[in-house]
């Protein structure tokens, strides 16, 4: 029995927190998004909390399920000014457990499928969800503080021609 189905089957919670140096695949992709801040990186922390829930029935089957509760405040940096957006995430996720994806599960949008007897562990579980859940292009949302808009600030080269056709 795996702990997933030790957890599920007692109804069972378990808690704690992740520092990003046990997340390598987060690590990764939060350098690719352009976060460099050592120190952000360093005092990230990740907490979850993974909760048997009772059995649910889909169809005629009883599955034992799982809620996972994630919490992060991720140093996000904005694509457009590359000024430091902070991304606080609460995720929350339902799994069954089963040894393969029943046919009624795959109409519950709700809830996933998390495979009996895999070799899943709670980080690779989390880590997996954190990296759905970060955004593909990380921007202020109306527009960035800082970025300069120069567009029609222009003088118009025109605008010299017409004064010597007035001081004429």
């Amino acid at each position: 029995m795996t702990r997933f189905e030790e957890l599920a089957q007692q109804q069972k919670k378990t808690e704690g927190e992740l520092a990003l140096s046990s997340l390598p695949r987060l690590q990764e992709a939060l350098h690719a998004l352009g976060v460099t801040d050592a120190a952000a990186l360093d005092a990230l922390c990740v907490r979850y909390q993974l909760q048997g829930l009772p059995p649910r029935f889909f169809s005629e089957t009883a599955l034992p399920m799982l809620a996972l509760n994630v919490q992060s405040a991720l140093p996000l940096v904005c694509q457009r000014c590359f000024a430091p957006l902070p991304q606080v995430l609460d995720l929350q996720f339902e799994f069954a457990l089963s040894n393969e994806p029943p046919e009624a599960l795959l109409e519950d949008e709700h809830v996933d499928w998390l495979e009996e007897g895999g070799e899943a562990t709670i980080e690779s579980l989390v880590e997996d969800e954190l990296l759905m859940a970060l955004p593909i292009a990380v921007m202020h949302e109306p527009t960035c503080v800082s970025l300069q808009q120069t567009a029609g600030e222009k003088p118009n080269p025109f605008a010299a021609l017409k004064q010597l056709k007035l001081d004429k």
